[in-house]
C-alpha cells in the first residue's frame, strides 16, 4: 500500500471528496481543514554547510567557544543562536524570508530543556527554522553514551544470584557513577497506567526510570517470563488463579509451581509487575509488596484500579535473577550499577542510557518555528512540547523516550515526514481548535512512520490521540503497538490514507481506530485507510471501533483485512458506514448493536455521560448550526418518563446508515455475516451490503501478492461499490 512519488494536489483533492455524502439527522458534517504540508528546504550533502538562502546562523557543538554564529565561527549551542535572533528582532526586526539556524552534524548533549517562548517566534513572512545541515545528522540527546570497554564481568556473589547458568558467564556490569549518574538521575519505577494511582502512591509519581538502548533499540528490564515472538495475547504472561479482588492472588495451576519455585530465588527488592488484571483492555504497572513462595501468593503494594479477575495476565520485571536473555538489563539504583546480558556484537554497538528527566524541546507560546531533520532521544520524560501556532516538526526522528514523544496544543501545528519509535507511552497527543464553536485547529499529522510505542504500560497509550477540533491525520504508517493505534475526542477530525497494522496484539476488546462513550465527537471521519493484521489469538480486536454510544461518525472507503474480531463495530447513533471492503474477519464483518438501550429499564450504564454531552453541546449555536438535527436529540436522564422507543432519545441507535459495504472471505473457513439488532434496522438504514466467497481469488486476483484491488468485473461493482484508491494509501516516499 505504500506510495512512490505523489502529487500534492491529489491529496488536497481527495481530502474533501466525501463532502457531499448524505448525512442523517445530527451526523456527518465536517469543518474546512487545510492539509497543505509545511514546505521546508531539505539540506544537501555537499560539504559541511549546505547552501541555504536568506539569513543563516551557524551552530556546531564541536566549535570553539566565543563564535559569532558565522559560517567560519559558528556558535557552540542552540541557546546562543536564540539569543542572536532575539537581538536581531529587537534591533532591526526579522529579515524578510526569516532566519535559518543551521546545525552542524554531531551530538548535542541536553542537560536543560531547550525552551522557546514568544520572544523566539518568527512571523508568517519571516519564519524561524532550526535545520540539520545533514538530515538526521544532528542528535539532541538527554542520554549518556556508555563505552563497551567500561563493562566488566560480575563477581561470584553476583553470579550466584542469577538463575541461568549461561547468564552467569555472560552478564556484565558497569559503574554508572563514573559517568556522573546517581540514584536521583537514574530515577525510579513508578505505578503506571491508572491515573488514580498518582495521588495515593507513597511519594507520588514521577518520570520514568533510566532505560537502556543498544543501537537505538529499547532493551528489556529483566523479567519473567521472557518476551515471546508468537501468541502474544497469551504469552509471555502468566495467568491469575485464586484472588481476593484487591491485591492478593495466586496463579493458575499450569504456571504456579515453576513461577513460585523461581520466585524463591528472586529476593524481594523492588519487584514489579505489568498486569492486565481486571480487563483485557486495561493494564497497570504495579509494585510487588511480597511473594509468599510457601502459600504461593503474590501481594501487591498497590491495588489495581479495575480489581483482579480470573485469568488476569501479568509478567514480573525488575528481577535481577531473571537477567537471562540477550539485551535484558537490571539497574541497582542504590549503588548506580548497570547489569546487562550483552547483545551480539556488543563491543561495537552504540550503548545509551536515558538520563535527562525533562522535555528536550519546549515551544511554549511560540509561533512560526520549524524543527527540521533533527534526532531527539534520551529523555526519561516527554520529548517535545508544542503550544502556540504554526509550529512544525519535520523530517525528525524521535526515539528512546520514557513517556510521550510529542504533546501539542495549539493551531496550525504540524508533525510530518518523521519517525517516532521506541516510545514509553504515546507517540503524539494533539489538541487544538475550539470544540464548542466547531473551529478547526488546522493541525496536521502527515506522512510519519510511528511504531513501537506503549512500551511500558502495554495499554491505554496510543500512536495518535486527538483532542479538540479538526485535526487531520493523513498518510501515516502506524504499526507495532500492543493496544489501540488512533483514538480521538472532539468533532471534525479527519483520519485518511493511513496504513495501520500489527496493533492490538496484547489487548482485548479494542480497535485499531477507536473512540467511545461520547456524543460530542460528531463529524469525525475515518476514510481510505488500510487496516490489517489487528489483534492476536485469544484477543478480540476490531478494525474501526465506535464504542459505547459514540455518534456522528463516518467510516468510508476503508480496507480492513485479518482482524480477530469485527471489521467495524458501532453501537451509537447518527453514524455512516459505507463503501468499506472487509476481508477475512474473525467474528463479524460489521456489527451494529443496540447495547446503549439494552440494560434494565432501558437505562444504559453510560447514559448519563451521553446525556451530559448532548445537554452541553445543545447550548452552543455554532454546534447546532454545524450539525443540523442535533438539537432534537433528547437526553436520557434519570427519571425520564417519555417514550423509550423515540428515535431521538440519546441512547437509541437511530439514524445510522450502513450501506454498500462488501465482505470477502478468501478461505474455505466459514465466516459469519453482518449482524444487527432489530432496533438498529427499525431506526436506521441498513441496505445493499454483501458477503462473497472468493476462495479461488477470482475477484481478488492479486491478494496473494498483497494487492487487494478488486477485479474489474467483481460482483461488488455490480452492486454499486465504488473503487477505493489503494495506490494512494500509506506513506508518501520519493522514488
Amino acid at each position: 500500500m505504500k506510495n512512490s512519488k505523489r502529487i500534492l494536489s491529489l491529496l488536497l483533492a481527495c481530502l474533501f471528496c466525501l463532502g457531499s455524502l448524505a448525512a442523517c439527522s445530527g451526523g456527518g458534517a465536517q469543518a474546512d481543514v487545510t492539509t497543505d504540508p509545511v514546505d521546508t528546504t531539505a539540506p544537501t550533502d555537499d560539504g559541511k554547510w549546505p547552501a541555504v538562502e536568506g539569513t543563516v546562523i551557524y551552530v556546531d557543538a564541536a566549535a570553539e567557544e566565543g563564535g559569532d554564529g558565522s559560517e567560519n565561527a559558528p556558535f557552540k549551542s542552540i541557546s546562543e543562536a536564540q539569543a542572536k535572533i532575539r537581538e536581531i528582532k529587537s534591533a532591526d526586526g526579522l529579515p524578510e524570508g526569516g532566519i535559518t539556524v543551521l546545525l552542524a552534524s554531531g551530538e548535542y548533549s541536553v542537560t536543560e530543556t531547550i525552551s522557546f517562548t514568544a520572544e523566539d517566534s518568527g512571523t508568517e513572512n519571516s519564519p524561524i527554522t532550526y535545520m540539520a545541515a545533514e538530515k538526521n545528522g544532528v542528535t539532541l540527546t538527554g542520554g549518556i553514551t556508555l563505552n563497551a570497554s567500561d563493562f566488566e564481568p560480575i563477581t561470584d556473589d553476583e553470579k550466584a544470584k542469577l538463575i541461568d547458568d549461561t547468564a552467569k558467564e555472560k552478564v556484565l556490569k558497569i559503574d554508572l557513577s563514573k559517568y556522573g549518574l546517581t540514584t536521583e538521575t537514574i530515577g525510579k519505577i513508578y505505578p503506571h497506567g491508572n491515573d488514580s494511582m498518582a495521588d495515593s502512591y507513597p511519594g507520588g509519581v514521577g518520570v520514568w526510570t533510566s532505560e537502556l538502548f543498544i543501537n537505538s533499540e529499547r532493551m528489556e528490564l529483566s523479567r519473567y517470563p521472557n518476551e515471546a515472538t508468537e501468541d502474544r495475547f497469551n504469552a509471555p504472561f502468566v495467568k491469575v488463579g485464586d484472588h481476593d479482588d484487591v491485591s492478593v492472588f495466586t496463579l493458575k495451576d499450569e504456571y504456579k509451581e515453576e513461577t513460585f519455585a523461581r520466585a524463591a530465588l528472586w529476593g524481594t527488592d523492588d519487584i514489579w509487575i505489568v498486569g492486565f488484571l481486571g480487563w483485557g483492555w486495561s493494564s497497570g504497572v504495579l509494585p510487588v509488596q511480597s511473594i509468599d513462595t510457601n502459600e504461593m501468593q503474590v501481594t501487591l503494594g498497590h491495588t489495581n484500579y479495575y480489581g483482579i479477575s480470573e485469568d488476569g495476565r501479568l509478567f514480573f520485571f525488575n528481577v535481577f535473577a531473571e537477567t537471562d536473555t540477550e539485551g535484558e538489563y537490571y539497574i541497582d539504583r542504590e549503588n548506580a550499577i548497570l547489569y546487562v546480558y550483552p547483545t551480539e556484537d556488543f563491543d561495537n554497538s552504540s550503548i545509551v542510557l536515558s538520563s535527562f528527566d525533562g522535555y528536550i524541546i519546549n515551544m511554549n507560546g511560540a509561533s512560526y518555528i520549524t524543527l527540521d531533520g533533527v534526532n531527539i532521544t534520551g529523555t526519561r520524560a516527554n520529548a517535545v512540547f508544542l503550544t502556540g501556532d504554526h509550529l512544525t516538526v519535520d523530517n525528525c526522528k524521535i526515539s528512546g523516550i520514557g513517556n510521550n514523544a510529542i504533546r501539542a496544543n495549539g493551531t496550525y501545528l504540524t508533525v510530518q515526514n518523521s519517525e517516532l519509535c521506541e516510545i514509553g507511552d504515546s507517540a503524539i497527543i494533539m489538541d487544538g481548535g475550539d470544540q464548542n464553536k466547531v473551529i478547526a485547529s488546522g493541525n496536521l499529522i502527515y506522512n510519519n512512520s510511528i511504531h513501537d510505542w506503549n512500551r511500558i504500560n502495554h495499554s491505554q497509550e496510543y500512536a495518535v490521540q486527538l483532542n479538540g477540533c479538526g485535526t487531520v491525520v493523513s498518510h501515516n504508517e502506524i504499526y507495532n503497538g500492543p493496544h489501540q493505534a488512533i483514538i480521538w475526542y472532539g468533532p471534525n477530525h479527519i483520519m485518511e490514507y493511513n496504513e495501520l497494522y500489527n496493533v492490538c496484539y496484547e489487548t482485548d476488546d479494542c480497535g485499531a481506530f477507536y473512540s467511545g462513550r461520547r456524543l460530542d465527537c460528531y463529524g469525525s471521519t475515518v476514510r481510505y485507510n488500510f487496516i490489517h493484521d489487528v489483534g492476536s489469538d485469544g484477543g478480540w480486536a476490531i478494525g474501526i471501533y465506535y464504542d459505547d454510544g459514540l455518534g456522528g461518525q463516518t467510516a468510508y472507503g476503508n480496507v480492513i483485512l485479518n482482524v480477530t474480531g469485527h471489521g467495524i463495530l458501532t453501537c451509537g447513533r447518527d453514524n455512516i458506514i459505507e463503501n468499506n471492503l472487509i476481508i477475512d474477519w474473525g467474528d463479524k464483518p460489521i456489527s451494529i448493536t443496540a447495547r446503549t438501550r439494552s440494560f434494565p429499564n432501558n437505562f444504559y450504564s453510560h447514559a448519563i455521560e451521553l446525556a451530559e454531552d448532548v445537554a452541553e453541546m445543545q447550548k452552543n449555536p455554532e454546534w447546532l448550526e454545524t450539525f443540523p438535527g442535533y438539537g432534537d436529540i433528547i437526553p436520557l436522564v434519570e427519571g425520564y418518563d417519555g417514550d423509550y422507543d423515540d428515535p431521538m432519545l440519546s441512547t437509541n441507535p437511530a439514524n445510522n446508515v450502513i450501506r454498500t459495504n462488501m465482505f470477502f472471505t478468501t478461505t474455505a473457513e466459514y465466516k459469519k455475516d453482518m449482524e444487527y439488532d432489530y432496533q438498529c434496522f427499525k431506526m436506521g438504514i441498513i441496505e445493499n451490503n454483501f458477503k462473497f466467497a472468493d476462495v479461488d481469488h477470482v475477484q481478488l486476483p492479486g491478494i496473494e501478492n498483497g494487492d487487494y484491488t478488486l477485479s474489474e468485473d467483481a460482483e461488488a461493482y455490480k452492486n454499486g461499490f465504488e473503487k477505493i484508491p489503494l495506490e494512494e494509501i500509506g506513506r508518501i516516499t520519493e522514488e
